[in-house]
């Protein structure tokens, strides 16, 4: 496992907490539009988990909690001692997953390693708008799988999506929530252009009235439904 980054204090990961965020490199995804492809290989660079144990121990007075983020945290062997050193400082921690690695996801909430879930959902559930914004294959199955989970847990979660033009229109949004029916929370972020995997994802993002309008229709089926990136 190596550790890609770390930010010391962030208000916005973990809603009505301070938290820190542990960046871990390596997905199994390829979206086009993600604006951190310095996470999806080896970092070259790597911190070390002393130095931010370290620093939670020193600022528990004002750290509530860790989140876990990447880069796609499931694929990584170590993840589970990863939490567990950082559950042993008494914060806690949010997981930010794609859904792919259901299983993990379910040990890790079986186990009280997870007080939170992020899922990202980036598309209608079917396997050809799903594999197009993640570029590659996926099985969807195991997305519907990893929302079941969420659902059943009794752990908090959120589902983010980000709304990518040509990826996400409101036609395509709302045949996605029906999928999503139920859902706690929903966190509809703004595109964010200026870096990106693929070069040609250099788009106009959508004007605020378009995610409005998303988080509107989006009340008809998640209990909780906020904007963010403006």
């Amino acid at each position: 496992m190596r550790i890609a980054g770390f930010v010391k204090t962030t208000l916005q990961d973990w809603e009505g907490k301070n938290a820190c965020m542990i960046l871990l490199s390596g997905c199994n995804f390829r979206c086009p539009y993600c604006n951190r492809p310095d996470l999806i290989g080896d970092a070259e660079k790597s911190v070390e988990l002393s130095s931010i144990l370290g620093y939670i121990k020193e600022n528990k007075d004002f750290l509530e909690a860790a989140v876990i983020s990447g880069g796609e945290p499931a694929i990584n062997d170590d993840l589970y001692k990863l939490i567990g050193d950082v559950k042993k400082l008494k914060v806690k921690v949010k997981l930010d997953t794609n859904g792919s690695n259901p299983d993990i996801l379910d040990d890790l909430i079986g186990a009280k390693l997870a007080d939170k879930v992020c899922i990202n959902i980036m598309a209608p559930l079917d396997p050809v708008s799903y594999s197009k914004a993640a570029g590659t294959d996926v099985d969807v199955g195991l997305i519907k799988r990893s929302l079941a989970i969420l659902q059943g847990s009794g752990v908090p979660y959120e589902i983010r999506t980000v709304a990518v033009p040509g990826i996400v229109t409101h036609e395509s949004f709302g045949r996605m929530l029906t999928d999503l029916d139920g859902a706690e929370s929903m966190i509809i972020q703004q595109f964010d252009p200026r870096i990106t995997l693929d070069p040609k994802m250099n788009i106009v993002p959508y004007p605020k009235p378009a995610l409005v309008k998303m988080a509107e229709t989006a009340k008809g089926y998640i209990k909780r439904v906020r904007i963010r990136g403006f």
